[in-house]
């Protein structure tokens, strides 16, 4: 993969998402080998004040104009998921780099093409989980092994209500892009992706059938599902997702010897104060352990200076997001009833029922 010969990540934006504002800008501000260079977005009288907003001293007017900027090592791409092929590919092939938002892709297919186009165009492409560069991912696997396993069950739940966010607004509600089929919206790809993320790094072995059940729609897209994974070695991962009940997201560890509980299994926020796992032995008294909070965005950015400037090997490689966008549209298929079986890895990439 070829390297940014710069001294500093130069960072250019596609479009205005409310990410860009709150996670991406502020991290790569607070990043010495990073800047914000420019952002594109297709209304001009928003982009300025965005721009404003986000620190970037140039705007474009089109998505194909940042594309073109020579000025731009790699692109960030927060677009509605039904877009994320066409852009991902278009700045790949302009010779960016490029952080794309999760989920990636809406199907394995679209993922294999991807990661295809980077390494025809020989750049980096890395899929947006900024939690997986939280230090809780590591302490917890240490907790398992020395203390709770080996491992059997891993079980989140992620819910939030949508709702909340347009209180006695049902119109604006309406025109939110997760309630829209045709920008791939839905609870699946939305926090969905963030869940099977989850179960797959604590699980660590590759899916192997998955049954699901779609609970209920609107619009046409998911908003509840459930259903269950069972992993190589017979591990079981559980799942429970919705985008109209309030929670936010909860992890369950169950090993031989006890199990784990964390709240805010993916998210962190300084205003929640420092992450806490509970511990809790099959014998002996439980605990808790607080983790130093770390901005998630913060480590993410820093990590990707490290690939594009000391050739630093990507967190999550390309297999990782391709199994991910593999087993999401499985779990999709086992919504028509179906018990969907994996290929082992290095088989066929194809699902087969």
């Amino acid at each position: 993969m070829v390297r940014t010969s710069h001294e500093r990540v130069r960072w250019g934006v596609l479009g205005s998402a409310r990410i860009v504002e709150t996670g991406l800008a502020p991290a790569v501000a607070s990043d010495s080998r990073s800047e914000l260079a420019a952002v594109a977005s297709r209304h001009p009288h928003d982009a300025a004040a965005f721009a404003a907003r986000v620190g970037a001293p140039r705007v474009h007017s089109s998505y194909e104009a940042l594309l073109t900027d020579p000025g731009i090592d790699i692109v960030y791409v927060p677009l509605p998921n039904s877009l994320h092929r066409e852009w991902v590919i278009a700045a790949l092939e302009a010779g960016k780099h490029v952080l794309c938002e999760k989920p990636l892709a809406l199907t394995a297919a679209d993922a294999r093409a991807m990661y295809e186009a980077a390494e025809h165009a020989d750049r980096m492409l890395l899929e947006g989980f900024m939690w997986r560069y939280d230090s809780r991912i590591d302490r917890i696997r240490r907790i398992v092994a020395d203390e709770l396993g080996p491992l059997r069950l891993v079980r989140i739940a992620y819910t939030y209500d949508l709702g909340a966010n347009y209180p006695g607004d049902a119109a604006a509600r309406a025109h939110d892009i997760r309630l829209s089929r045709e920008l791939g919206g839905g609870a699946l790809a939305d926090i969905g992706s963030y869940t099977v993320s989850g179960l797959r790094a604590y699980a660590a072995r590759r899916p192997q059938r998955i049954t699901g059940e779609l609970l209920t729609q609107e619009n046409g897209v998911d908003m509840r599902f459930a259903g269950q994974i069972v992993f190589d070695d017979g591990i079981v991962g559980q799942f429970f997702v919705a985008m109209d009940i309030p929670g936010g997201a909860l992890l369950e560890l169950q090993g031989d010897r006890g199990r784990l509980r964390m709240r805010n299994a993916f998210r962190a926020a300084r205003g929640w104060g420092d992450p806490v796992i509970e511990v809790i032995p099959a014998s002996g008294a439980s605990r808790v352990e607080t983790v130093p909070f770390a901005d998630q965005f913060e480590l993410e950015v820093a990590a990707v200076a490290a690939v594009l400037l000391d050739g630093a090997a990507p967190l999550i490689s390309p297999s990782d997001s391709i199994e991910n966008a593999e087993t999401l549209e499985a779990i999709r298929r086992s919504w028509a009833g179906e018990i969907v079986t994996m290929p082992p890895r290095g088989a066929d990439r194809s699902m087969v029922l």
